[in-house]
């Protein structure tokens, strides 16, 4: 009977499981059927509707907790609303497809997306940030097309961003991707970036292999834009090599393969111009700028029209037609005046000055010398400027830099020393505790008296701990002071000293190298700075929640950890008692710096609430390595939990799932 009893239960289950599965599989269908249905809406046009069918499906595959398709589904809305130029709700979508997945090759292309609408948002930190995420992921994942591409991308923005180092290694990584995948058009790209690589770096020969290689792929794949750019390109290189005859026959094919009225059809004329200008052949390059004029009055181009004035009033003044010049000059001063491209102002500016000259107006061409030098040093002693800063930063930080390490030793020493009196006085608690629960009622009024003694202690030791950061910020301060007149003060004598520089053969990679070494000490500097006098130096034109904006966007730029805010800082901050603020600023210092020297962290949530005993709380956590059950705190830990003691407040370090979590509270106090 038993046995008949197991037999039927046994048949109940199998029967309620299979009903089970065939709900799932159904319920898998149907989702499949609208996804279908809205991918066919989309090609047809219909945006709208197919995000209202998208947004259908992500409740039934949240309930059977499909992820893999939830987060196709919200990459798909978030390419609609990209496409629609609604970059602000594609961003919403893609950031939740990252978020539920971090992992799988969906990461990387998610990550990529992210990387293309921040940039049209413009949000330089986070651009980077998910562009790297992405590469790293590729790095890791078999070849793929959008894995190439990604490395393609990130070659071209490092080379914009001069990093040739970095932009050749992914360029090499695409060329590998997208040889394998026989992608001759893909490929010639990749060709042409690398070319442009080397024309840069003056490795004109090697320019020119890639460029060849990359004709040669863009005539197999019948790209005429691709073929058109190669031809330029070789154009451009032998004209650095002044072989000026082949820079203008390339030029002459790239024009035969590129339309009329087009931008790039106007930027070639203006090349082959310039080049028959080098040659002496005014006739040439007279009737090149007509044309390139010609073409870019149809399109509209203010720039690119006054970069052909400029040249074709060079070339008037060249063979001293001074009507001529006169009339093109005119031209351009009311054209110059809505344009920016201080370039563009300054060959401008050099046509007047040569004009007045030839005019003997040598009033008028001593304004606009005056004006071409003023412009000049705007445009190319900036860099130079920020050069000699950083060479005296250099100097300023290693003649202070053994004051701060005394300083930052005595700090150590006096903190072990408190930890000493601490440990003491845990000892000495604890055998009054053993005696009184022995002998209570007669050493009850000893045990008053030793409890009042202990709490002046802690009084006292609460004044001199006050007493002693109130001295080191004092100090600090004078040599944040010294730091700051000293720059001052040297500061010309440094810059004709990089100036000699120039009187050096080849002195590229040594400014290169200098300035590299320089960029580093420079915001150790800065950090020096924030450190000696965290508040002072910055308070007077900026309030305190935008100076901790700027230093959070100032360590994820140089830390390399993506900051994250889940709501913007409360404005209360700006209303709080200074001590109050220095402190939390010193607090705010020191986990930035832990997160950065020891969590090996690439992201900081940071998350804040004011609870019912008008308590602002704050929650730093990082998706680090974490910390161990029996560390010891340092001397940065220490500092965070007696500034949390000054201003009133407690603060929890703890080790959490995902890496290191510091709460901090303290009691709200506004400036009187």
């Amino acid at each position: 009977m038993k046995r008949l009893y197991l037999l039927f239960f046994s048949f109940i289950n199998c029967a309620c499981l299979i009903g089970q599965n065939g709900t799932v599989e159904n319920s898998s269908y149907s989702i499949m059927a609208l996804i279908n249905q809205g991918d066919s809406l989309v090609n047809i046009g219909e945006s709208e509707k197919a995000i209202s069918l998208y947004k259908r499906n992500l409740n039934s595959l949240k309930k059977i907790r499909n992820i893999t398709e939830l987060t196709k589904i919200y990459n798909k809305i978030g390419a609609i609303h990209y496409k629609n130029k609604d970059y602000k709700l594609a961003d919403k979508n893609y950031a939740i497809a990252f978020k539920n997945d971090t992992t799988t090759q969906s990461s990387a292309e998610t990550a990529y997306r992210l990387f293309l609408v921040k940039r049209k948002l413009n949000e330089p930190d986070s651009i980077i940030h998910y562009l790297e995420h992405s590469l790293e992921k590729y790095k890791k994942l078999p070849n793929s097309y959008n894995g190439s591409n990604t490395f393609l991308t990130a070659g071209i923005i490092y080379k914009n961003k001069q990093q040739f180092d970095k932009s050749l290694q992914y360029l090499i990584l695409s060329y590998k991707g997208f040889s394998e995948l026989n992608e001759t058009k893909k490929l010639g790209d990749v060709s042409i970036t690398l070319g442009n690589v080397h024309n840069q770096l003056k490795n004109y020969e090697q320019a020119l292999q890639y460029h060849y290689e990359a004709l040669a792929l863009q005539e197999k794949a019948k790209n005429e834009k691709g073929i058109a750019r190669c031809y330029n390109n070789l154009a451009n290189v032998y004209d650095n090599l002044e072989l000026l005859d082949s820079a203008v026959i390339n030029y002459k094919k790239s024009l035969n393969y590129l339309s009329p009225n087009t931008k790039q059809y106007g930027i070639a004329l203006n090349n082959i111009a310039n080049t028959y200008l080098k040659l002496n052949n005014t006739y040439q390059a007279k009737e090149s700028y007509k044309k390139a004029i010609n073409t870019n009055t149809v399109l509209k181009d203010t720039t690119a029209l006054l970069y052909n004035y400029n040249g074709l009033t060079s070339l008037e003044l060249k063979v001293n037609n001074l009507e001529a010049s006169k009339v093109l000059l005119s031209t351009s001063s009311d054209l110059i005046k809505k344009n920016t491209d201080n370039i563009i102002r300054l060959g401008y500016y050099e046509n007047n000055v040569e004009y007045y000259q030839k005019t003997r107006n040598y009033k008028s061409a001593l304004e606009y010398q005056i004006k071409y030098s003023d412009l000049y040093k705007q445009i190319y002693n900036k860099e130079q400027t920020e050069i000699v800063q950083e060479i005296q930063s250099k100097f300023e930080y290693e003649k202070k830099e053994n004051e701060i390490l005394r300083l930052n030793l005595s700090n150590k020493s006096k903190q072990l020393e408190l930890a000493e009196k601490n440990k003491a006085l845990g000892n000495k608690n604890t055998i009054l505790i053993i005696l009184s629960s022995v002998i209570f009622i007669a050493l009850v009024g000893f045990y008053a008296f030793v409890q009042k003694g202990r709490l002046k202690a802690q009084k006292v030791k609460h004044e001199k701990l006050k007493a002693i950061y109130n001295g080191q910020e004092t100090i600090k301060k004078r040599i944040a002071r010294d730091l700051h007149d000293i720059i001052t003060t040297n500061f010309d004598g440094l810059r004709l000293k990089i100036l000699a520089l120039k009187k050096t053969p080849n002195p590229n990679q040594l400014i290169e190298d200098t300035t590299n070494e320089l960029k580093n000490i420079n915001r150790q500097i800065r950090i020096v700075s924030h450190r000696l006098s965290p508040l002072e130096m910055q308070m007077s034109h900026q309030k305190f929640t935008e100076v901790i904006r700027s230093r959070l966007s100032e360590f994820h730029l140089y830390g390399k950890v993506f900051v994250e805010l889940e709501e913007q800082l409360p404005n209360v901050l700006n209303e709080l008692d200074l001590v109050i603020q220095n402190n939390f600023y010193g607090i705010l210092l020191e986990i930035l710096n832990n997160v950065e020297k020891h969590s090996h962290a690439t992201k900081l949530n940071i998350n804040h609430f004011t609870d019912e005993d008008n308590k602002l709380h704050f929650i730093f956590n990082d998706n680090g390595i974490g910390i161990d059950k029996d560390f010891k705190e340092g001397i940065g830990l220490l500092n965070i939990r007696q500034r949390c003691e000054i201003i009133g407040g407690e603060c929890i370090i703890e080790k959490v799932n995902s890496g290191t979590q510091v709460s901090i509270n303290f009691p709200i106090k506004i400036k009187k």
